[in-house]
This record gives C-alpha cells, structure tokens and sequence, in this order.
C-alpha cells in the first residue's frame, strides 16, 4: 500500500465517529450554501435590475422575514431537534416517533391559526399594507398581493420545515445540505425566468419563498414514508398528550429565546424600512446579504455541532464538548476575521461590476457589518453549545436583556447614522450584555470539569 495512502487511513481512523459525523453534516452543508451563494450572485443583480427600488426593497425584506420569523413554530422545532438527539444518543426509536407525532400536529395548528390572523388583518385593517412600511399608492395592490402569499408559504413552511431539525437531531443532517442545493438549483432556474418573463414581485416570492415551502414539504413527506409514519393509525397511536406537553413547555423557552434573538438580530429590516422607506433598506440588504454569505459559510461548518454537543453530553462526554467548544470557536473567529477582510476590500468592485451600482460603498456600514460577523460567528459556537447542553434559562435571560438594548438602540441609532446605527445597535446590545453573561456561564462550565 502507498505509504501516503497509509498515512491518510491512520489519521481517519484515530478520529471519532461523532467527529466524523460533524465533518459529514459540513461537507453536505457547504454543497448547500456554495449553491445558495451562487444563486445570490445570479439572482439579486436581475432582480435590482428588473423591480423598482421599492418593490426590490419589499422583496428583500420578505426575504429576510421568513428567517426572522422562525420563532413563529412557538420553538417547537428545536424542542424536537433536542428530543431527536436525545433519542438518538439512547436508541429510543419510539421517543422520536412521538416526538415527530406531537410536533407535526403542533406546528400545523400554528401555521393555520398564523394564516387566519393574517385573513382577519386584511378585513379589518385600514391599511394592511403599513406592516411593508410607507408603500406608495401604486404599488400597494401588488405589495398586498406579496405579502398574502408570504403569509401562506409561512403558514405551510413553519410544519413543513420541521423535518430539517428532525434530520440534524438525528444525525442525518447531511439531508439538510442536499435540500438546500435543490433550492438553489431551482431558483437559479425560476427567478431569472420569472423576471424574463416580466412577473411581479409576489410572482417573485412564489418562485423563491415558495420553492423553499415546497422542497421542504417533498423532504418531509419522503422521510416520513420512509419510517413508515404517513399512515393515520400511526399518527393516532403515537400522539400522547404528555409528549405534546413537554414540547410546549421546551418549546416556550426556545420560543422567547427565538423572539428575543430575532429582535436583537434580525429586526434590521422593520427598523430600516420604518425610518428610511423601503428603498434604504434594498441598498442596506444588499451589502448585509454578502456579509451574510460569509456567516452562511461558516454556520455550514458548524451546523452538526449542536446534535453533536447534545449527544456528546447526553453520553457523559464532557471532555470532547469542552474541547470541541474551544476548537469551534477558535476556527470561528479565524475564518470570519479572514473573510470580512477579503469581502471589504472587494466591496467596491462587487458593487461596481456586479450590482452595477453608481452607489459609493459606505464604509462605516461595512466596517460594521465585518464587526458583527466575526462576534456573531463566535457567538454561533457557544450558542450551539448551550443549546445542546440545555442551557436555556441563562441564554434566554441574557437574550431578553439584549433584545430590549439592541432594538431601543437601533430605533435610536438608525435615524441618527442611517443603517449602520441598525448595526451598532445590534453590536452594542451584544457586547454589553451577551458577552459578559457566556463568559461566566461558560467559566462555570470548564471550572466543573476541574
């Protein structure tokens, strides 16, 4: 045998199976977000080109929104991840059959109650379109139309993407990486066609949002037929009221703790379009979008982490958590600095040749932006951590607090600096409240190893 062939098979067998598993779920995942970040690169320069500055900007925030509005699955998504972890680590097949039961019934009733909320604004509101921010007169027909469809694929993608935590809890998150390539692929293929073809920008939403709705409901019903739970009588079997219980009141701690990280992190874009219309937040989003390419890279690498972490304390094997926390956030802080580096010195000729943007970059934005990506991409590692530790009253109090500073900041800030104060806002909550709170949580956790 080659001796370097040897030597390569040496090295793979000294690492773990729990590592490999990691290493797996990131090379799936980076398949997923290269497409995605290519279909970034096709699609947003055609769209800015094709849609008015106002209807780009509506587009981009709904974008952003189905992100933002995570929580809306009360949390339950990552209650099931949990579940489906712990079910994993201890080979109990029949707790994650009735934690998929309970799950999938839950959502489904939040994703239907969300739909009739937004039936009942439109009825009696004098404006529902106040929600997009100032729209003009003309545009208002077609921004409603957008955001009713929004409110639809909302509606089918809070149960419909419950599979992804479910795949990642169960160490199958390599399917997760493979659901977003079939997304890329058929948006790189629908949005040009769309904007070819002259449609609108709910036509928009449908060929983007809604492609992702439907690949995550195909996903769900494959798996599902493939463990055999597509069948009423097994539904009716495994639903049990004290797992449904568990899930909600799970679920109700990573539901605040959603609520507040979607204030504090993602609320750029009612911030923006409130203070600075619609078409401030379009130029806003498009700089945030490839500082977000970065963080999409990085949270590929670390996606397995949290099962990961999960299963690792759940089998009493603190040692490697502890040392795989270390490593991970080393190696955040290291790939983020390298990459906002290389992304703000090529901002100008992103903006230039790509966007084709007579815009001057702001550079206050982007020093910003390359300043919360890198504590954000840390702040991704120890977060996995505490979530599969369970560690969610501490996360949850030091979120409130910061969700509370960040969003009175960033109403303050924005008007004052235009978007970058939306950042700062963001950067200033975290550094006063979440980093002195996970460093002493996690002093706590390495000095109980001693």
């Amino acid at each position: 045998m080659n001796p370097y062939v040897r030597s390569v098979r040496t090295a793979l067998q000294k690492i773990d199976a729990r590592t490999k598993r990691v290493v797996a779920v990131a090379a799936a995942s980076y398949l997923g977000r290269f497409g995605q970040g290519i279909a970034v690169l096709v699609n947003l320069p055609l769209a800015r080109e094709s849609l008015s500055p106002e209807l780009f900007g509506v587009w981009m925030m709904l974008s952003a929104l189905l992100g933002f509005m995570a929580f809306a699955d009360l949390g339950i998504g990552n209650g099931v991840l949990n579940e489906a972890t712990k079910a994993k680590a201890t080979g109990n097949q029949e707790l994650l059959q009735r934690t998929l039961a309970s799950g999938y019934v839950i959502t489904g009733i939040v994703g239907c109650s969300l739909l009739l909320i937004w039936i009942a604004w439109i009825k009696f509101s004098i404006e529902p379109t106040a929600l997009a921010g100032a729209i003009s007169v003309e545009n208002q027909p077609e921004v409603l139309k957008a955001l009713s469809i929004f409110a639809v694929v909302l509606a089918v993608n809070i149960p419909a993407s419950l599979i992804l935590r479910v795949q990642l809890g169960a160490q199958q998150g390599y399917l997760n990486g493979l659901n977003q390539l079939a997304y890329a692929v058929l948006t790189m293929i629908l949005v040009p066609l769309t904007l070819h073809l002259g449609g609108s920008v709910s036509e928009l939403v449908l060929a983007t949002l809604g492609i992702q709705a439907l690949i995550n409901t195909l996903n769900s019903v494959i798996w599902l037929q493939r463990h055999g739970m597509l069948r009423v009588h097994s539904w009716m079997r495994l639903l049990d009221a004290q797992t449904a219980v568990s899930l909600l009141q799970t679920g109700g701690m990573f539901f605040l703790l959603q609520l507040a990280v979607a204030f504090a992190f993602q609320s750029d874009a009612i911030v923006i379009a409130q203070t600075l219309g619609q078409s401030a937040y379009g130029d806003f989003a498009v700089v945030q979008k490839l500082f977000l390419f970065i963080s999409m890279l990085l949270s590929a690498a670390m996606v397995g982490l949290w099962p990961a972490f999960g299963e690792a304390l759940a089998s009493n094997q603190k040692a490697w958590a502890i040392k795989a926390l270390k490593r991970g956030m080393a190696t955040a802080a290291i790939i983020t600095l390298l990459g906002v580096s290389a992304l703000a010195a090529a901002i100008p000729w992103i903006l230039e040749y790509w966007m084709k943007a007579s815009v001057q970059p702001v550079w206050g934005l982007i020093l910003a932006l390359a300043t919360w990506t890198v504590i954000d991409g840390v702040a991704s590692v120890a977060g996995a951590f505490m979530n599969g530790a369970n560690m969610l009253r501490p996360q949850l109090l030091m979120a409130v607090g910061m969700a509370g500073t960040a969003f009175a900041a960033k109403w303050l800030l924005t008007p004052l600096l235009g978007a970058t104060g939306a950042v700062l806002g963001t950067i200033l909550a975290y550094c006063l409240i979440s980093v002195p709170g996970q460093i002493y949580i996690l002093k706590r956790v390495f000095n109980a190893r001693k």
